[in-house]
């Protein structure tokens, strides 16, 4: 913000009452911001609070709204108390709710708010806004609740409230007063009927016109999927004002020519549709079933690595547990291999981990590469079917042209001959263009060409569209199984290197556990004392030998990690 006098230089930081620093404040997390009676003159220096809600500016000398469109959240501004003249900058506040200019010098709201369709409050009062007809601007704010007009020269007209009440009528408060619904009534029932059914009326055609819009963007964008918008209004671009000379309008032949082009180009639109509509729904249920069957491998994956991991944690806490407890110095040997064997477990883990990983890569990327094959093929007969219908094309302009110039030239010699017997045309303007072949032919040929152009554009646009869509699909999965990849390996490097300093940690300090919390620990004693076996993490355990002097079993374990090691387990049963 810029003020008046401001100190140049400053290089004290500011105090709280109680002597200490105030903390830094986060400006990009700032929610609300009030500057009022600063004698501010600009609006300047907002740029990093992108996280506004509120803005109070209200009692300072503004005379320009500006710098606000990056407050994109901004749901209430206070304006109020300065020199404003114009309602401007702020087409980009499209949440504020709550506008207050009070007390300012504005002159015009018409077409100053469009930018905020959300208005619920505006506060307009004390101004120089003379023309009453200003309030039927606000009629299209559906959402505007609150309105404040005070001490406007509008406000001295005699129909001024039964004016705002017959064109606002969702209104439920006026200059601070709450409407009566009964006047609202009255007004709409009463006053000024001849320009309030105008206005309806007005409106209703313009949201006519929004909805046929929006119809036809949706039917664009349905085409889009099918790479097939370009065929949408294809006949209205080749023949618009932009293209379509003047010259040819002359001619008796053209209309004809012109129907029968644009019957003929309908019918091979129709065609092509058909033709590239049924490929697409092939491409489209292709694609959903690929991507579902990807998830579905990566989530089966990801659900066998966290099963193996919580096994493993679950047995590395059973046997630190016992470690813990274990105090007799001739077992030490014991607990060393039972640590030692712990940490090949681990290891084994991260091998099977990182094998898993690998192999889940290589089959995604093998089934990447063979569904690219399929859906290549499938995008070549798609691109085949847009090959032909320009080709089609071509050779409908081609007898278009032609049928166009030999008319052209037979109404020529015609007007030429009547011409000479003086039987001329009268119509001066059918004159003017009949009258000059060589302007004719030149007319022809940049009809031609133009139509030319926008056909190896449009096949061009096509073709692209394809061709992109192939690429960049299979770009963006390559991309993400890579960062996917690269993330599931730092994510095993975590894990295991945390497991690794658990057990590093215990073996060499002791390690605290509740022995209360031993999971399923007695059940996989009983069982194996039972002579069942045990599956840990995709390992498979198998009774050994049982030693009478601890009252233990002694397991050894066949690792599925792809390799195999032997190595010993202590479960006791004390």
């Amino acid at each position: 913000m810029s003020a008046p006098n401001a100190p140049s230089n400053i290089t004290q930081e500011p105090i709280r009452p109680d002597g200490e620093a105030w903390e830094p404040i986060d400006f990009p997390r700032v929610t609300s911001l009030r500057l009022s009676f600063k004698n501010i003159i600009e609006i300047s220096n907002l740029n990093n609070f992108d996280s506004l809600l509120t803005l109070r500016l209200d009692n300072n000398i503004i005379d320009k709204i500006a710098n606000l469109g990056h407050l994109k959240q901004l749901t209430w501004l206070d304006l109020s108390f300065n020199n404003i003249r114009e309602i401007e900058g702020l087409g980009e506040l499209h949440e504020l709710l709550d506008l207050s200019l009070y007390h300012n010098q504005i002159e015009e709201i018409r077409d100053r708010l469009d930018g905020c369709p959300k208005l619920n409050i505006l506060s307009l009062g004390h101004n120089n806004i003379q023309d009453l007809r200003q309030i039927d601007y606000l009629r299209q704010f559906q959402n505007l609740r609150c309105l404040c007009m005070d001490s406007n020269k509008i406000c001295l007209a005699e129909s001024y409230n039964q004016h705002v009440l017959a064109y606002l009528p969702h209104l439920k408060y006026l200059d601070y007063m709450l409407i009566d619904r009964k006047a609202v009534a009255q007004a709409q029932e009463g006053y000024d009927l001849e320009g309030i059914t105008e206005v309806r009326e007005k409106e209703q055609t313009e949201q006519a016109r929004q909805k046929a819009l929006a119809e036809k963007q949706a039917v664009i964008e349905k085409l889009k999927t099918a790479f097939l918008d370009c065929t949408e209004n294809l006949f209205e671009e080749m023949f618009s004002k932009e293209v379509e000379p003047d010259n040819v309008l002359a001619l008796a032949c053209y209309p004809g020519l012109k129907e029968d082009y644009r019957d003929k180009l309908s019918e091979e639109i129709k065609g092509l549709r058909s033709r590239m509509e049924e490929k697409n729904d092939v491409r489209l249920r292709k694609v959903v079933a690929f991507e579902k069957a990807v998830y579905a491998a990566e989530t089966e994956s990801e659900e066998e690595a966290f099963q193996a991991i919580r096994d493993f944690k679950s047995l590395k806490k059973k046997v630190l547990s016992q470690i813990d407890r274990e105090d007799n110095d001739r077992l030490r040997s014991e607990v060393d291999e039972l640590i030692k064997q712990l940490m090949d477990q681990l290891s084994g883990l991260e091998n099977h981990l990182m094998a898993n990983e690998i192999q889940v890569q290589e089959s995604i990327e093998e089934a990447l590469s063979d569904f690219e094959a399929k859906i290549s093929d499938l995008v070549k007969g798609m691109l085949d079917n847009s090959r032909e219908f320009f080709q089609r094309l071509e050779e409908l302009e081609k007898s278009f042209i032609t049928g166009l110039t030999e008319g052209a030239n037979t109404e020529i010699e015609s007007f030429t001959q009547a011409s000479e017997s003086a039987m001329a045309d009268t119509d001066p303007q059918k004159a003017k263009y009949l009258n000059n072949r060589e302007e004719m032919n030149q007319a022809l040929t940049n009809f031609t060409d133009a139509h030319n152009s926008l056909i190896q554009n449009k096949d061009d646009y096509m073709n692209n569209q394809m061709n992109s869509w192939n690429r960049s699909f299979f770009e963006n999965h390559r991309g993400r199984q890579y960062n996917r990849n690269r993330q599931r390996v730092m994510d095993i490097r975590q894990v295991i290197e945390e497991c690794r300093s658990e057990i590093q940690a215990a073996s060499e300090d002791g390690n605290e556990y509740d022995e209360g919390d031993l999971g399923g620990w007695e059940n996989w004693s009983s069982g194996f004392r039972a002579g069942a076996s045990q599956k840990c993490f995709r390992d498979q355990w198998e009774m050994d030998d049982w030693n009478p002097q601890r009252d233990s079993w002694i397991v050894r374990g066949v690792s599925s990690f792809e390799h195999e090691s032997n190595y010993v387990v202590i479960f006791s049963t004390q």
